[in-house]
């Protein structure tokens, strides 16, 4: 049973026991009972309540947490009270002692206050100005993780994390989880920011960690500001078991927020690349719930991290249920990158120098100095070109990166640091070639909107050069973005 000293245990299971006892009696199944008995618990307590209009359990179970958020022992008592008018006090005594029991194990009454550092008034003056100065939630997930390095619940805003911080333990530098929130939402830009850190000032003077909440401060407001080479992304590792079998392991991290690079890890499943694409399907999923709630429309980059043998295989066109009609390409809907699986598992520094060294020449210059590998350049001389000129930042493979054609090519490239390379799957397309010259003139913040606007036309046109981007793999394998994608057991 969950005690009142586990992590986020107290509040879930009360949220969780009263939903369930609720939801069982007659006055919350009727609707009318149900809307009188919330505004008589509200009018009790003096907190307005405005109906969701959520189905009934979902309804139930967020007016109790906003009541136990205003105050646990207050809204408590006023939960049973409201049952004992409309039931009768039987009823409503021997809900009292079931959830005392349920919850904490005993039946005495004087419920314990939701446990923390902060008195109930403390509490409540942190619900309150939390939920007058919202922030994007993707966005402060995205940074407080960073921050804390603990999981976080999913779906909750501001005032419902702080509920479930409160129970955490206090960081190395003696600050509490709950207060660094504070200090994440003011430095995220609430309209209440001046009041979250006159409230936490007045903490830290008490509690004599002053110049902690100081340092942390000047760390937050450093994490807090967005990297505009981030995007919301979707990363998908594709690993083969490497046990003569067809099986893969599937892996994926979903980026919430634009601007601040902290992917949070799913489950990992056994597949085959036949089933690759319902594997996708269900992590473009998760990745549409991270991303709701987001400030911005920004594009998504979904970016496949492959061995060498997968990094021709067709993964931008993989097909995605859609509400109606044919399931669509995958790079219809989203920004379709690769990345080199091999490079990023490198314990090589040599190679990580290289490789973070020629990404940041590129993102410096106008647009990438690049090279083509056409086929007949003996692979020697290719490595010494490349590793004589630190400017040459893409290659362009005039053959698909299949081994025999140009997957030693890439190969090399990619030993060599280059981060950005583009072909065209097809055999013997040569007439591709000039195209991807000329798409690799644009601008490093400009590529990956013309690549996708390329696979976009192509699906729509009836013929011509601009079929490439039907067939096109565009290599972006930026340094700075990294998951963890040790190998998988066999």
């Amino acid at each position: 049973m969950s005690t009142p000293q586990e992590p986020g245990g107290l509040l879930m299971r009360l949220v969780l026991v009263l939903t369930d006892e609720l939801c069982a009696l007659p006055c919350v199944r009727e609707a009318r009972q149900r809307s009188l008995y919330m505004n008589m618990v509200c009018d009790a307590l003096g907190i307005p309540w405005i109906e969701q209009g959520l189905p009934v359990r979902a309804e139930v179970s967020y007016f109790v947490r906003q009541v136990l958020q205003y105050d646990v022992g207050q809204g408590f008592r006023a939960l049973i009270d409201g049952v004992g008018v409309l039931e009768g006090r039987e009823t409503g005594e021997s809900l009292d002692r079931l959830v005392r029991r349920e919850v904490y194990g005993v039946e005495s009454r004087g419920l314990p206050e939701l446990p923390g550092v902060f008195d109930a008034e403390t509490q409540r003056r942190a619900w309150e100005l939390l939920a007058q100065g919202p922030v994007p939630r993707p966005v402060l997930h995205s940074v407080l993780a960073g921050e804390l390095r603990i999981a976080l619940p999913d779906a909750e805003g501001a005032v419902g994390l702080f509920a479930h911080l409160v129970e955490q333990n206090a960081q190395p530098d003696g600050l509490p989880p709950a207060l660094v929130l504070v200090e994440v939402v003011a430095a995220l830009g609430s309209t209440q920011a001046a009041a979250l850190r006159t409230w936490s000032d007045k903490w830290a003077e008490a509690a004599e960690l002053n110049d902690a909440l100081r340092e942390r401060r000047d760390r937050i407001a450093h994490r807090a500001v967005p990297d505009g080479t981030v995007p919301r992304a979707l990363v998908v590792m594709v690993d083969p078991a490497h046990d003569g079998t067809d099986r893969i392991y599937v892996r994926h991290w979903v980026n919430a927020a634009a601007g601040f690079w902290q992917p949070r890890a799913f489950a990992p499943e056994e597949t085959t690349l036949d089933g690759l694409g319902p594997a996708v399907q269900r992590a473009v999923q998760h990745g549409d719930a991270q991303w709701a709630g987001a400030a911005e429309d920004s594009p998504v980059h979904v970016e496949f991290v492959l061995p060498h043998a997968l990094l021709n295989h067709d993964v931008a066109r993989l097909k995605i249920a859609a509400d109606a009609y044919e399931p669509l390409p995958l790079d219809l809907r989203y920004y379709i990158h690769l990345r080199s699986l091999d490079r990023m598992r490198s314990r090589d520094r040599r190679r990580i120098d290289l490789w973070r060294e020629r990404w940041r020449t590129f993102l410096q210059a106008p647009a990438a100095e690049a090279y083509r590998w056409s086929g007949t350049d003996p692979f020697t001389e290719w490595q010494q070109m490349l590793a004589a000129n630190p400017r040459a930042t893409g290659v362009i493979l005039q053959h698909p990166a299949d081994r025999g054609r140009a997957l030693e090519a890439l190969m090399v490239a990619l030993d060599q640091g280059v981060g950005l390379v583009v072909w065209d799957r097809r055999p013997d397309s040569p007439q591709s070639v000039e195209l991807l010259q000329l798409l690799l003139g644009h601008s490093p913040g400009q590529l990956p909107f013309k690549v996708h606007q390329l696979r976009v036309h192509a699906e729509t046109e009836e013929g011509g050069r601009l079929r490439v981007g039907r067939n096109i793999a565009f290599l972006w394998d930026d340094p700075n973005r990294l998951v963890d994608c040790e190998e998988m057991p066999a």
